[in-house]
């Protein structure tokens, strides 16, 4: 509490305060109580905002709706979030205002996914680093950035986060100029014996730390030693009954240690509900316990007990709903203590296999029921069975309509448990190639084209063997989209050629225009117009035929692409058009494609970037970053922030331009894309030249003509070549 009174009554060269910490350690309850004393004491501002990202309409735009209607603003004449939040920093530049952005990890990459309500903690370095410290939308990072400006706002804001967001640091790494940050890395010496004197304990400070201080004060320890010193049977009550353990274990171990006494002390019958409960993938209703454990004495007195000992974690909502969950430290212990694990997930099995399906999925949170089954389905060894579920109920909805590929991916692993050099446990072969083929598909789009080859190719090798010839087709073209990723050309022609045989062979024309399709955007790449004409108007024609409106519209988004590397900004706004007509009619016809429409607002935001519309540039540019961050589609992340980066420059922002370009740069780089990284040092030798930064120029256009080179012509990447050459000239002059 000190700390946040210091920082909001003095500090007022660091508008924004950062709290960050794991989940668990307090910080929510830390930035509520500090609140609510500011307005007993009434030092707070005429606009105090609570806002928390964790509540299912606690999103950035139903935020910045309620503060213009605090200002009396109509939220509805705001077009686009953009506009929206252009509105409220001309407000907050008069008007003071205390924002409070509770569990801000939301906004970000690595919580912010479909699949968020699933993830436990995350760590800032490694895989979840700066990448995944982004904001989904690029307007959130806009406004963080400008609230984070001394001088600029009237308002102060605290936010709350696990994870630090990469948009309040500059580009050497540091904190921006107006922000503070603080690691809550566990409670205060004082809060934690408040914590011990609300749980009934009476202990001096000394005892306090000398219990505290071996687990970092983690408030979810500091619950389970007060519970397990209150329901000590020897002495109930006394502190030192909880201070007899191992100081020299690590960290985890001490927690570990914690637990196994607070569990250890539980009756028998609380000890098996709490390990039924952490059998659950996610948080559970009351009629789930009902049915599942019963509405009995015994259980209600179980569960109330793990709750006062702060094992079992209880929401209640509104509407007098009730929700258990369990902290991720909690499930993995108590699930690991499980008796007759395969059993009881049979019985969930059943259980969950009569909720009744979802009649509309609109969210993830709508397959909640069809995600529980299948995941009993793998924890009871029922590898087939959970197959052919998955492909049934959840692939259709997580992979088109919602693209939840993180989750997708997640799940169907657990249909290798053996790892991925070994074939899935599944009994046919076929269903095996099934499980790599589609794995495969889902780590294609979330950038991890390494993962993505080898399964494509164990797929193939199963077809082959089996003489499945639409099987094969249908993998080399999978594989050869992976191949003009990374700048192997000759091999993804090689694979697209073949796949067209064999389609040929069987009749199989929708099948076949799909690799005509492919064929066509290899050799638009390539710098081969005619070619690529051709190829697309014969896949185009099936489509038309069949009336397959998802199928049109890829062929006019791949049209739109060969345009704009052409420099006709005219024809790819007309097909771009149509793409997303297509798009629209393809979701009308059975499901709403999610990757088909970022693809679409991007090329719609190139495309009006190329004919000057500047405006409609920024609008449709920023909902396909968007779209893609949401559903973390890494794929197209680095053509979307180049289209970013090109528009800056247009408009006079280098700065910006140069900012989205490296990180473009970035992202293709941790992911192979070779074309993309052409794109990338291209833009950025453009902008050495104009900064008359000729040595830097010359550098980045080598890099970007080695890249563009991929197998050498005629299979280079002709239009990302031909740039780079022009930069060399342009910087050797």
């Amino acid at each position: 509490m000190a700390l946040l009174d210091d920082w909001y009554q003095q500090d007022w060269d660091h508008p924004f305060l950062a709290v960050i910490g794991l989940g668990g350690i307090g910080k929510s309850a830390l930035t509520w109580d500090w609140l609510q004393r500011q307005l007993r004491q009434g030092q707070a501002p005429p606009l105090v905002v609570w806002w928390s990202f964790y509540e299912t309409d606690g999103t950035m735009d139903r935020l910045m709706a309620q503060v213009l209607a605090h200002f009396g603003d109509d939220p509805r004449q705001f077009m686009t979030l953009r506009a929206t939040v252009d509105r409220v920093i001309f407000r907050l530049q008069t008007n003071p205002a205390l924002l409070i952005l509770d569990g801000a990890e939301r906004l970000l990459r690595a919580y912010g996914s479909l699949g968020a309500a699933y993830q436990a903690d995350e760590t800032e370095g490694g895989a979840a680093g700066a990448g995944m410290r982004q904001c989904i939308d690029p307007v959130t990072d806009t406004l963080l950035a400008w609230l984070a400006q001394p001088g600029l706002t009237q308002a102060t804001t605290l936010m709350s986060s696990r994870m630090f967001p990469q948009e309040l640091t500059g580009r050497s790494g540091g904190l921006l100029a107006g922000v503070r940050r603080h690691d809550l890395t566990g409670l205060f010496p004082d809060d934690a014996q408040e914590l011990f004197r609300q749980a009934g304990i009476q202990a001096t400070r000394a005892e306090v730390i000398a219990v505290a201080e071996p687990v970092g004060y983690h408030p979810l320890s500091l619950r389970l030693l007060a519970q397990t010193a209150a329901n000590d049977p020897q002495r109930p009550g006394d502190l030192r009954a909880a201070a007899n353990y191992d100081p020299q274990a690590d960290l985890l171990g001490k927690r570990q240690h914690i637990l196994s006494r607070a569990y250890d002390s539980l009756p028998e019958t609380a000890r098996q509900t709490l390990s039924r409960l952490a059998a659950f993938r996610s948080s559970v209703g009351w009629e789930t316990v009902d049915a599942v454990l019963g509405d009995n004495p015994q259980t209600r007195q179980d569960l109330r007990r793990l709750e006062e000992r702060g094992l079992l974690q209880c929401a209640r909502t509104d509407d007098a709903a009730v929700h258990y969950d369990l902290h991720p430290i909690v499930r993995r212990y108590a699930y690991a203590r499980l008796l007759n694990g395969r059993e009881i997930h049979a019985q969930l099995v059943s259980y969950f296999k009569a909720v009744p399906r979802p009649e509309k999925v609109q969210t993830l949170a709508d397959l909640t029921p069809l995600i529980e089954q299948y995941h009993h389905l793998t924890r009871s060894g029922r590898y087939d069975d959970a197959r052919v579920f998955f492909r049934d109920r959840l692939h259709n909805p997580l992979y088109y309509q919602l693209g939840a590929y993180q989750v997708y991916a997640e799940l169907l692993r657990a249909l290798i448990p053996d790892g991925e050099a070994r074939p899935p446990r599944l009994q046919d072969e076929r269903a095996q190639a099934w499980t790599l083929n589609t794995l495969a598909n889902s780590y294609s789009l979330v950038g991890r084209p390494a993962a993505a080859r080898p399964l494509f190719e164990q797929q193939i090798a199963i077809r082959e063997k089996q003489g499945d010839k639409k099987n094969t087709a249908i993998g080399l073209g999978n594989l050869a989209q992976q191949q003009i990723a990374i700048g192997s050309f000759t091999a993804a022609a090689t694979n697209l050629r073949r796949s067209i045989v064999l389609c040929q062979e069987i009749e199989d024309r929708l099948q076949e225009a799909v690799a005509h399709q492919l064929y066509g955007r290899l050799l638009a790449f390539c710098g081969d117009a005619a070619g690529m004409v051709a190829e697309l108007e014969t896949a185009l024609a099936p489509f038309v035929e069949e009336r397959h409106a998802q199928g049109q519209g890829v062929c006019w988004l791949y049209h739109a692409q060969a345009a704009l590397r052409q420099g006709d900004g005219r024809t790819a706004q007309t097909a771009s058009q149509e793409a997303f007509r297509l798009v629209d009619e393809a979701s009308r016809q059975s499901f709403p494609f999610e990757r088909d429409y970022v693809e679409a607002h991007w090329l719609l935001g190139w495309a009006a970037l190329a004919v000057g519309d500047y405006g409609e540039a920024q609008a449709r540019l920023d909902e396909a970053l968007r779209r893609c961050r949401a559903i973390n589609m890494v794929k197209l992340e680095p053509a979307i922030l180049l289209a970013q980066a090109r528009l800056a420059r247009t408009v006079g922002q280098n700065s910006i331009s140069a900012n989205s370009a490296e990180e473009a740069r970035l992202a293709a780089e941790r992911s192979g894309y070779r074309l993309h990284l052409a794109d990338s040092h291209n833009l950025l030798a453009q902008l050495a030249l104009d900064k008359s930064d000729p040595a830097a120029a010359c550098a980045h256009a080598q890099q970007a003509y080695n890249y563009a080179l991929c197998d050498g012509p005629p299979h280079a990447y002709q239009s990302a070549l031909d740039e780079a050459q022009r930069l060399l000239a342009a910087a050797n002059e």
